[in-house]
């Protein structure tokens, strides 16, 4: 009888095992993905969590995920805190209380994150600074040490560094005292040639044995193109977007709507008049850009979850008079035309989603630039522990 053939031994790939916290419909991950195809890395997800359960569904649906919940993270590490800024330590070790979770997260190589921003956001004048959802932002490093991650990214509004409770600063003195090394600062998706104004707040940290982390401003300064891509370049000339239908849907909106936005296209203008506004602008107002028509030739603006509402910003179109659709946004946004944004495929999203989870999301080359400062040193490097020869 013919003796057995050997098998080849499989080659080993690396891959980065992530956890996803406040992960919406998965923004950082859509960076993330796209950093790792050009590395030759393989991505799995094996937690994403959100409060927003459709938005989970969505995120599996895109995403090499493992494990989904829609719990609060307040639920899943035991600690505690004392001290302030970077004064800031853990009472005692962070431990987690769900065993399932806990297994979830084992051997992380990344935890990212996207705690709530609208406690910090300007646009917030209410609670802005005080508000109880900025204090979420302190369960990623609790999360992170509790599983031993071996990078850490969190993204915020960069307002965030005013927050009362000094999240930022407090965050940095949990980890250094875990052992990690910190960087932190500001991103611009035009500065790095992406045709949206958006600036993003990055805290990332990296364990003491795996390197420090690339810091953000090399990280910008190696992207940066000048002049910036333009609106036309991304929507313009009537390019093929999504082919969802329900992604190319924009609101019937108010008559006297209708007419402001074909003021601006009679006029050939891209400012509204005050005369044109409602009665609580007609003496001016700090918020110019609210019901303003786009440039073709320039980066769009941030693109929030107003862009379906003409009043809630520079929102509408540069050619023709409506607002931006659900598919232009994402576009925008740096989401793939592809991208699934229906949480089962007889469940079409409504326009709040769309709007939540489009505007709210971190633009694609944002969150690409980030995990290059997050990962850059483990991609980089031949002797890297990210490997992984299983085929789950």
């Amino acid at each position: 009888m013919q003796g057995c053939v050997p098998t080849p031994a499989r080659p080993t790939r690396k891959r980065i095992r992530t956890v996803d916290l406040f992960c919406g419909a998965g923004g950082l991950a859509v960076g993330l993905d796209q950093l790792a195809e050009e590395a030759g890395v393989r991505v799995i997800t094996g937690l994403a969590v959100d409060t927003d359960a459709d938005a989970t569904s969505v995120y599996a649906r895109n995403h090499r995920t493992r494990m989904t919940s829609h719990q609060s993270v307040t639920r899943f590490v035991d600690f505690r805190t004392r001290g302030h800024g970077l004064d800031a330590e853990f009472v005692y070790p962070p431990e987690f209380i769900d065993e399932e979770i806990a297994s979830a997260a084992a051997e992380t190589d990344l935890v990212m994150a996207g705690p709530p921003c609208q406690g910090h956001s300007n646009l917030n004048n209410h609670s802005r600074r005080t508000d109880k959802r900025n204090d979420l932002y302190l369960h990623v490093p609790a999360f992170a040490v509790a599983c031993g991650a071996r990078s850490i990214l969190i993204e915020n509004v960069p307002s965030v560094v005013h927050d009362v409770n000094q999240v930022v600063e407090a965050a940095k003195g949990l980890l250094t005292e875990a052992g990690y090394s910190v960087v932190e600062g500001l991103l611009s998706a035009s500065a790095i040639g992406w045709p949206q104004t958006r600036r993003r707040h990055f805290l990332v940290a990296r364990r003491a044995d795996a390197g420090p982390p690339i810091p953000l401003n090399e990280i910008e300064a190696a992207l940066a193109t000048d002049p910036p891509l333009t609106i036309d370049w991304a929507i313009g000339d009537g390019q093929t977007l999504s082919t969802d239908l329900s992604l190319h849907e924009v609101p019937n909106y108010s008559d006297r709507n209708r007419a402001r936005i074909q003021y601006l296209f009679d006029n050939d203008e891209h400012d509204l008049p005050d005369a044109e506004r409602p009665d609580c602008h007609q003496d001016g107002t700090s918020y110019g850009a609210v019901y303003g028509r786009m440039r073709s030739d320039k980066p769009a603006p941030t693109i929030t979850t107003g862009f379906l509402t003409p009043g809630r910003g520079r929102f509408i179109h540069p050619t023709e008079p409506r607002t931006l659709s659900p598919a232009e946004a994402a576009r925008l946004q740096g989401f793939p035309d592809d991208y699934v944004f229906r949480p089962a495929d007889d469940t079409p999203p409504n326009r709040s989603q769309l709007e939540k989870w489009i505007g709210d999301a971190v633009p694609m080359p944002l969150a690409y630039a980030a995990m290059l400062s997050a990962l850059g040193p483990d991609l980089l490097s031949d002797d890297c522990n990210l490997t992984d020869q299983s085929a789950g």
